[in-house]
């Protein structure tokens, strides 16, 4: 990778990491606008990379403003009132229902595939999104932050052990480069990083014990991962390297949370039997 490539990505990506942490540590309505912003942004490169031919402006319309829609029914679930979150759902369904309709007016070969591309957006992108900004509402930012903590630790501790000392393929049809030791590398950064944030940190995770966070270090680990390949899977299938260009040198959003979203779920799972 030429050096211009790496101050570009290093940028890039540290911009974006910080807007995320921003967001999380300002909380409220900066968090629905976070995950609102992430949902647009990722039901449309979702539904645009595996759109046989050109996706029709319509149905992005709605895609869009369902996932928008969702988001903010999560975060007033916790600071508004009932009957405007019953509201907003009833508006989600609606939206949903429309894109189905409005299926009947498309030209398109295959109406089954069209309409199964927008709700498995809706499922894959914009549910999870939806949780993650509940996580802030019921356990907290410590746990959000926690979460990407996990998850960027893993990611970094895959790189480097799986560059230096990685020799079994992990899902070669899927991932070329990912092996066995990157995966085992990254789970034991996580573990180390659980113990750091519970020793160190104690104020802010000591609802957690040693235990409980490395639990939680290691489910990400496994998951991210997971995430990791399903998003490869489809790109590969897509025929696509990355699901946009909106971040330079690291692709679209949804090649930055494609590991978030399957950690989300099984983490707030987890977070509710602990705690």
């Amino acid at each position: 990778m030429k050096k211009k490539n790496i101050i570009i990505r290093s940028v890039s990506g540290a911009v974006y990491a910080g807007l995320l942490v921003g967001a999380v540590l300002s909380g409220g309505i900066w968090i629905i606008l976070l995950t609102s912003l992430l949902a647009m942004i990722g039901v449309y490169e979702f539904t645009a990379m595996t759109c046989e031919g050109k996706y029709p402006r319509f149905a992005s319309l709605l895609d869009i403003s369902a996932a928008i829609i969702l988001q903010i029914a999560a975060g007033i679930c916790f600071t508004g009132t009932r009957k405007v979150f019953v509201t907003l759902m009833m508006v989600y369904i609606l939206l949903m229902v429309a894109r189905t309709v409005a299926q009947l007016y498309a030209v398109h070969r295959n109406p089954v595939n069209s309409l199964s591309r927008s709700m498995m957006a809706q499922m894959y992108v914009s549910m999870p999104l939806a949780m993650f900004g509940m996580l802030y509402f019921i356990f907290g930012p410590q746990v959000m932050l926690a979460l990407l903590i996990f998850i960027w630790v893993n990611d970094t501790g895959a790189f480097c052990v799986g560059s230096t000392l990685g020799r079994h393929k992990l899902f070669e049809r899927i991932s070329p480069k990912k092996t066995w030791e990157g995966f085992w590398g990254g789970m034991l950064f996580c573990v180390i990083a659980a113990f750091i944030m519970r020793g160190c940190f104690a104020q802010y995770y000591g609802m957690f014990s040693y235990g409980d966070l490395c639990r939680m270090g290691i489910l990400v680990s496994i998951f991210a991962t997971l995430g990791d390949l399903v998003e490869s899977q489809i790109k590969r299938t897509c025929a696509v390297k990355d699901s946009g260009r909106l971040i330079p040198g690291h692709g679209g959003i949804l090649d930055r949370i494609d590991s978030l979203l399957l950690v989300v779920p099984v983490s707030m799972i987890y977070l509710f039997l602990i705690l």
